[in-house]
């Protein structure tokens, strides 16, 4: 018989690590530009050798003043930082090869699928704070050790919507991914029991069940009433509800009250201040030539530069070998973070220019001509990993000649067309939309007769993802729509 008690034991692995310059540049990356500004304040608060300069090249302020070592906290430096000239160009490539080769690597070495697991979260988390996502993803690794499992909740959560819904069917997601459809049906069966209530779901129907039922709900007239009167709920035929449930005024009226109390979008709270000024980081106008041209909006990037007096210092013979070294380390710290703020800069510009030339037909004709397009197939064009394209479309805005709109709504899952081809997603609610703004109210269009003339305009697509685009554009069943005369 063993011994039981704790034991301790060492072993030698390889990998990556995260530095705080390779940290610095993703954050620059993610951070939309009416946060930029202070992001990069915050940065120069830390480093006294960095000024900030106008387009003179004059600095704003005389604030900088020689600092030795003694007077920093941080003034011993961290070994981790004494780099040569070429340390950004090194970091960049590491931040693009990191999830292509980091498994790899380690998968010989003993490391499991959760290890893989706490790699990427803490390569998603290394800005802002903590997401709806890696809440779920937290939850999925106490649920379950199946890496399957945990691989189609993965996909699902990214396939999640604004409101916390899934936008895909999850047949097609199976297929897509290549994943087994019984793993992806378990995977999103312990999705809808996280936290929060709700989330995961395919319509308002399902939301309103996960709810009830992690409340302890699931005998109650308000599961009855989502069940089994789901369609008069949702047309305000109340007295028909109550007639097919066999309730009385008081009971119908205690299940809607608890109806009222449940959560119509589960990841609302999760969600960012929408209220919060928006301003674009990229303008898009036709220019002499006819070609669409690309303006990036540098007014909250500033120019910085390393103090001159630091240099006359440094050329200097007066400085201690400890002030020297740290002048050297600010020095170094202070050029990578120009380098990581020209290369947000150059990374935005080179996926602006990608997108025009994969979505021409949205800059010509609109939204509805958007075309389906993934962020693997932009990374692969741009020539780094497909989370630095997710970073750099992060909380990013375009204005077009269609008006504002997210660089993420560029990247799509598409819809096929009789003639071989396909259109986004989003470029299908587009055409819906237009079908339902041209309607006769007193006669609106039910989800088959807008699948038929959708189908009429070469779209292949099934009635219940239509409706599934019809909740998402926020439009009720055509009972809800019928106005009376």
């Amino acid at each position: 018989m063993s011994d039981a008690g704790l034991h301790s034991s060492q072993k030698q692995i390889q990998g990556h690590i995260l530095t705080p310059q390779l940290r610095q540049s993703l954050r620059i990356l993610q951070v939309p530009a009416t946060e930029l500004l202070a992001t990069i304040h915050e940065e120069l608060a830390g480093n006294p050798l960095l000024e900030e300069v106008d387009g003179s090249g004059a600095p704003l302020s005389d604030s900088a003043e020689p600092v030795s070592a003694e007077s920093d906290s941080e003034g011993e430096g961290s070994k981790e930082l004494r780099l040569g000239d070429d340390d950004f160009d090194a970091l960049k490539r590491m931040k693009e090869d990191w999830d292509d080769s980091y498994y790899e690597e380690v998968r010989s070495q003993g490391y499991s699928a959760d290890d893989e697991d706490r790699r990427r979260h803490q390569l998603e988390s290394v800005t802002g704070d903590a997401s709806l996502s890696e809440h779920l993803l937290n939850q999925s690794r106490l649920a379950t050790s199946d890496p399957e499992v945990l691989q189609a909740i993965d996909h699902l959560v990214n396939a999640l919507d604004e409101r916390g819904f899934l936008e895909e069917d999850l047949s097609s997601l199976a297929l897509a991914q290549q994943l087994d459809y019984g793993k992806v049906l378990e995977a999103h069966g312990l999705l809808l029991g996280f936290e929060p209530a709700g989330i995961g779901a395919r319509n308002l129907q399902e939301c309103y069940l996960a709810q009830l039922r992690a409340q302890g709900k699931d005998s109650t007239d308000a599961v009855r009433l989502v069940t089994e009167a789901w369609e008069p709920l949702m047309a305000r035929r109340l007295d028909e509800c109550a007639r097919l449930l066999s309730l009385s005024p008081d009971g119908m009226r205690a299940a809607l009250d608890v109806l009222a109390r449940l959560e119509t979008a589960p990841a609302r709270r999760y969600r960012r201040d929408e209220n919060r000024p928006v301003t674009p980081d990229a303008t898009v106008v036709r220019g002499a030539n006819g070609k669409w041209q690309v303006t990036l909006d540098d007014r909250h990037v500033p120019r910085l530069r390393i103090a001159p007096a630091y240099k006359d210092m440094l050329a200097g013979r007066a400085l201690s070998d400890k002030d020297r070294e740290y002048i050297l380390e600010r020095m170094k710290q202070g050029r990578f973070l120009i380098g990581a703020i020209e290369e947000r800069q150059r990374t935005l510009e080179r996926l602006a220019h990608i997108l025009i030339n994969r979505q021409a037909d949205f800059f010509e004709e609109g939204p509805s001509k958007l075309k389906p397009l993934t962020m693997a197939d932009v990374a692969v064009e741009l020539g780094v990993h497909e989370t630095t394209v997710s970073r750099a479309a992060a909380n990013k805005w375009m204005m077009t000649p269609w008006g504002l709109r997210e660089f993420r709504s560029f990247f799509s899952s598409g819809v096929a067309m009789e003639d071989g081809g396909s259109v986004a997603a989003t470029g299908v609610q587009e055409l819906i939309a237009d079908l339902l703004a041209r309607e006769d109210t007193s006669a609106p269009l039910s989800d088959e007769a807008i699948t038929a003339e959708l189908q009429k305009k070469g779209v292949k697509i099934a009635r219940r993802t239509v409706a599934k685009y019809r909740e998402a554009l926020g439009q009720p069943s055509a009972h809800m729509r019928r106005r009376r005369l």
